[in-house]
């Protein structure tokens, strides 16, 4: 029963971590897009080049943010698949004690 609730503890624990590591990647694909406008801002290019440098910038982030969006929401499935299995572990230990 103890183990069972330490599983169930420990999918809520991975998920939480995984929830963190989802907000740090997206502060670092908009903190690498703020460099990268600054970057084009101080450039000598022409404003063509410069709006075509922030599109760039916003597009590399959108992309940096979908993708740990997508490895947020799989390692809360896998997660979720753990803490199936261990409320299924949980129940056959029940059924067994009745």
């Amino acid at each position: 029963m103890a183990s069972e609730n330490l599983e169930m503890m420990k999918v809520d624990a991975k998920k939480a971590i995984s929830d963190l590591e989802n907000i740090i990647s997206h502060a670092k694909a908009e903190a690498k897009a703020d460099v990268e406008k600054v970057k084009a801002k101080l450039g000598h290019g022409d404003e063509l080049e410069k709006k075509a440098a922030y599109a760039k910038a916003d597009t590399k982030a959108d992309a940096q943010k979908a993708k740990a969006d997508l490895e947020n929401k799989l390692a809360h499935e896998k997660t979720d698949t753990e803490k199936a299995k261990a409320e299924k572990a949980e129940l056959k230990v029940k059924i067994e004690i009745e």
